[in-house]
């Protein structure tokens, strides 16, 4: 599921916050999880189906979560860093 950079790079560190296909997916399955959870689970939550959409859709959430705070660090560090001239 994931992009060719993601799939050559075998550190879990490399991959996080770089590849803007796995966090647009990641986003999608976030939202279709949750909207899901909340229009068919919402009034059982203790439902095993319910529990293990919502485990699905936490995790989703995490996992673009820590993504998106990785892609910030190293925007900011990027935009720290000083420019290089031309020779």
């Amino acid at each position: 599921m994931g992009c060719r950079n993601c799939k050559t790079s075998n550190l879990f560190r490399k991959k996080l916050g770089r590849c803007r296909q796995c966090m647009t997916q990641l986003a999608i399955l976030s939202l279709s999880s949750w909207s899901a959870w909340f229009y068919f689970y919402l009034p059982t939550p203790k439902a095993v189906e319910s529990i293990t959409l919502l485990f699905a859709a936490s995790a989703f959430s995490l996992l673009l979560i820590a993504h998106g705070g990785v892609a910030t660090m190293r925007w900011f560090k990027k935009k720290d860093r000083p420019q290089q001239a031309a020779p």
